[in-house]
């Protein structure tokens, strides 16, 4: 994950670029600042960012704009995405606790429905479709 300041770049929503090497996602978070993710390795270790993999994101948004080409680098992250072993996201219930995790690096998608699903199940009683119990949870 990068995080970059490029004024000379206007974008209102996220960006996603489907390419089956380097699927970027671009998220912009106003006054020229946006956020850049992509890199997958699955493995539950962490790491410091490799140099191949932040080469590759910023090749990817010079891709999208050449002006990404002049940007400051703000951050560099690098850290475990929070995913269960199917990829699916979860909404556990354990007593008055109701959580939803396992959104993966489609988060920024999902959390919307995800956070409806859990307010239907809270207000209405409604169980949500990914609605896993403690023990399954574990």
């Amino acid at each position: 994950m990068l995080v970059l300041k490029c004024p000379e770049v206007t974008l209102k929503r996220p960006v996603r670029l489907l390419h089956p090497r380097i699927p970027l996602y671009i998220v912009p978070r106003g006054n020229g600042i946006f956020m850049l993710g992509a890199t997958m390795i699955e493995s539950s270790a962490k790491a410091n960012a490799t140099v191949r993999s932040v080469m590759e994101l910023l090749n990817a948004a010079y891709t999208i704009n050449p002006a990404f080409g002049e940007a400051e680098i703000l951050e560099i992250g690098v850290d475990s995405r929070p995913a269960f072993v199917d990829n699916l996201p979860k909404i556990t219930v354990n007593g008055n606790i109701v959580s939803a995790n396992g959104l993966y690096r489609h988060g920024f998608l999902l959390s919307p429905t995800l956070a409806n699903m859990v307010s239907d199940y809270i207000e209405l009683g409604v169980s949500p479709p990914w609605l896993a119990t403690q023990k399954e949870h574990q």
